[in-house]
């Protein structure tokens, strides 16, 4: 007999979730010129990225796990990215790319994935936001292909994992509007600001902001204030258990370390949104703007309190990533904001919320049937818009290798041999290889000689690495990456100091031709690097990372606390 209800519950299930073999079939469709030419788009942050998954993957392949250093990436120097930046979705990749086994097939899979993720997150916040099952299917149908979310596929922007995420946000939010009797659910409201900063931090700190304006109009309406603000801040130490590994990350990296953050945008307000210097994808933008606020606009007076809230902070967020702000004097004012860099980055929030009021809107009959059927029309009508610019712009990308030409540095002219070269080796099982030919000496993340200036021209950082990395003199290194440590050997040929490809942390620990090595700064350099004094002969250069006890723990906190949560949530659902 209990069979019967299983089948039942089966049907069910897949009912409501059929939309999502409609967007892995689109995903697909989507990605055929990219299947056809069996060429990987490079955009601006690509070989960042393929360096942090290729750590992953190799630390996977080869069962040799470092968590607060990337033995592997950047030619083992040692570096600490993927501690800090969205672990969890470095690691999803990570695995994916060993999966995939080519870069051409992880940029096809990994496109899939995220639109699955951002479809059934789109859905999960409708669903919850009392939005129809048709509706609600229709928008999260639609989701993966707006702007934020294609930016993966053509520029490797990784806010486009954060802006998957981000519809549970806003389904945090409205909740605190809507459920007046318990506006907060400790458990969610921390597992998804957890999810988001294992994803992207940028994309948490927007969400923050965001529930942050939510939780100011909510609380002049409940009438125990008290009980609101205890459960926030509940849920903000539960948030602090399961990011704790990100804690840590943060720890060692800048405590006792002069670190050279993210490249700095010199005149942000170029990089705002800007509707009179839109071209190709970014009209998709527009697009979904502007058919937005049409719907919102139809039936703005018979909107509930929470909706019209919502379509307002959508619309705040766009105004807040577009021109009509002053940015570049803001960022002046405010440097510390400046980890933002593009403050076009505020309109994934901004389309996220006015997509969420627009569900809320089409699921009520205020506006009668046929309004109704002519709008729902005209959100199918737009899906198939960004599904053909979405095909389109892959299809234009993929004939140019690189997406833009800061993809790679220093930049430079590619002769056609070359270009070939790239494509198969991207399209080949040797994931080392392409990371080789194509580079980008990003120094993100990299500890600074102490006399160091925020001033300082930036590009010397790069100049320095991609020297060191790429195109050294000296005697040729030969590596390798044990269980703990790594070492690099070379003959030399005369009594010389070398800079060797290794990042030098406060807690990079060295042993030099048997001899602890003493790390001295460099003032010619800009990257603390080690310098070492080679002699006639075999050298050996053995280093590795020793994290504090205080990490350490934090890491096993983290561990403990998302066992728990899923233990916890397994055993509520029996």
């Amino acid at each position: 007999m209990s069979v019967l209800p299983a089948q039942h519950s089966a049907r069910t299930w897949l009912w409501h979730h059929i939309f999502i073999l409609i967007v892995i079939a689109l995903s697909f469709l989507a990605a055929l010129p990219q299947l056809t030419s069996q060429s990987a788009i490079l955009g601006v942050d690509g070989l960042f990225h393929f360096n942090r998954f290729y750590d992953i993957a190799m630390q996977l392949k080869h069962l040799n796990f470092h968590y607060f250093v990337a033995p592997y990436e950047y030619q083992g120097m040692g570096r600490m990215i993927n501690s800090i930046y969205g672990p969890f979705a470095a690691g999803l990749n990570g695995v994916l790319l060993l999966l995939a086994g080519s870069y051409v097939k992880y940029q096809v899979l990994s496109r899939v994935i995220l639109s699955v993720v951002a479809a059934e997150c789109m859905y999960v916040a409708l669903r919850r936001c009392r939005v129809t099952n048709l509706t609600a299917q229709a928008i999260a149908i639609l989701y993966p292909f707006t702007y934020q979310i294609i930016m993966w596929n053509i520029r490797q922007s990784f806010m486009s994992w954060g802006a998957a995420l981000m519809p549970l946000g806003v389904m945090v939010g409205v909740r605190m509007l809507e459920n007046r009797e318990h506006p907060i659910n400790i458990w969610q409201m921390a597992v998804v600001m957890a999810l988001l900063t294992q994803t992207h931090l940028i994309s948490a700190a927007q969400i923050a902001l965001m529930l942050l304006l939510y939780a100011i109009i909510a609380i002049r309406r409940l009438p125990n204030r008290r009980d609101f603000l205890l459960k926030i801040g509940q849920a903000i130490l539960l948030y602090l258990v399961l990011c704790a590994n990100v804690i840590a990350g943060l720890v060692e990296i800048f405590m006792g370390n002069q670190i050279l953050g993210v490249g700095q945008v010199k005149h942000p307000g170029e990089k705002a949104f800007n509707v009179l210097v839109l071209h190709r994808s970014r009209y998709l933008i527009l697009v979904v703007l502007v058919a937005s606020l049409i719907i919102l606009l139809i039936g703005w007076r018979k909107l509930s309190f929470s909706t019209k809230v919502t379509a307002s902070l959508g619309a705040g967020f766009y105004v807040l990533s577009s021109v009509l702000l002053p940015w570049d004097a803001i960022f002046r004012l405010l440097p510390a904001i400046s980890f933002i860099q593009f403050p076009s980055r505020f309109m994934a929030v901004g389309t996220v919320l006015l997509l969420v009021a627009d569900g809320q809107l089409l699921s009520t009959t205020i506006l009668g049937r046929g309004w109704n059927n002519l709008l729902r029309l005209g959100i199918a009508g737009l899906g198939v818009l960004l599904i053909g610019v979405n095909g389109y712009s892959t299809a234009q990308h993929t004939q140019q290798i690189f997406a833009v030409p800061r993809a790679i540095y220093p930049a430079r002219k590619y002769a056609t041999k070359e270009l070939e070269n790239l494509r198969t080796a991207f399209n080949s099982s040797n994931l080392a290889k392409p990371l080789t030919l194509a580079t980008k000496s990003t120094p993100d993340y990299l500890p600074l000689q102490p006399n160091y200036k925020p001033t300082d021209n930036v590009f010397a950082a790069y100049e320095e690495l991609d020297h060191v990395l790429y195109h050294r003199s000296g005697p040729r290194l030969h590596q390798t990456i044990g269980r703990h440590t790594t070492t690099l050997r070379w003959t030399g040929t005369k009594a010389q100091s070398l800079t060797l490809p290794v990042a030098m942390y406060r807690n990079t620990q060295a042993v030099l031709n048997g001899h602890a090595f003493q790390y001295r700064n460099n003032p010619k350099q800009t990257l603390r690097l080690a310098t070492v004094q080679s002699h006639t002969g075999q050298n050996t250069f053995t280093f590795h990372y020793q994290p504090r006890l205080i990490s350490r723990l934090l890491l096993w906190v983290t561990a403990i606390g998302w066992l728990g949560m899923i233990i916890w949530w397994w055993r509520s659902r029996a």
